[in-house]
């Protein structure tokens, strides 16, 4: 049983991690929405709240892990043994980093596409200005809509109202 446990300990590390964010009421993982897969904190929930009190208790968070580690095992357990072998983890750990490779590479293409305006294939000083005041100018919209104390920052309270609002148009955009 160690064994087992012991050898899903590298490919649980993300949905262990995301399962302690969603206690937290943290959902944006690591990197935000954009750098995850799997749950977000109201899936996590609503799959593992049994109690329904809003937050997962340890018991929940040891179904959460139970069931990634199954999906895990049923995914990579090449030879269903129960245990990921030596070349199992690192058939998934290639899975996994070449997912995050093309995730790079489709953001480096995406970036490129909106501000290599001379079209050389890098982001040129000129072109990396650009794309600093076009984050400047988000921020400020963002500010100027969110930000209704008027304090120039976000508090918790106007930081959760855009969230919430990103994650419904999260929703919206995912049902199209």
């Amino acid at each position: 049983m160690k064994k087992t446990i012991a050898a899903l300990v590298v490919a649980t590390a993300a949905a262990g991690f995301t399962v302690a964010r969603a206690d937290q009421g943290d959902d944006k993982g690591s990197f935000g929405r954009h750098g995850r897969r799997g749950p977000n904190h109201a899936q996590l929930l609503e799959k593992f709240d049994a109690n329904h009190n809003g937050v997962l208790d340890p018991e929940e968070k040891a179904a959460a892990k139970a069931a990634r580690e199954a999906k895990m095992l049923e995914r990579f357990d090449a030879n269903h043994n129960g245990t990921l072998d030596p070349e199992e983890k690192a058939a998934a750990k290639q899975e996994f980093q070449g997912r995050r490779e093309q995730g790079r590479e489709h953001r480096r293409a995406q970036m490129l596409e909106k501000f290599d305006s001379n079209h050389n294939g890098t982001i040129d000083p000129e072109e990396r200005e650009a794309m600093k005041a076009q984050r400047e100018a988000r921020r400020a919209e963002m500010l100027k809509k969110y930000d209704t104390d008027g304090d120039g920052k976000l508090s918790d309270g106007e930081r959760e109202a855009l969230r919430k609002d990103f994650r419904g148009q999260h929703k919206d955009h995912e049902s199209r």
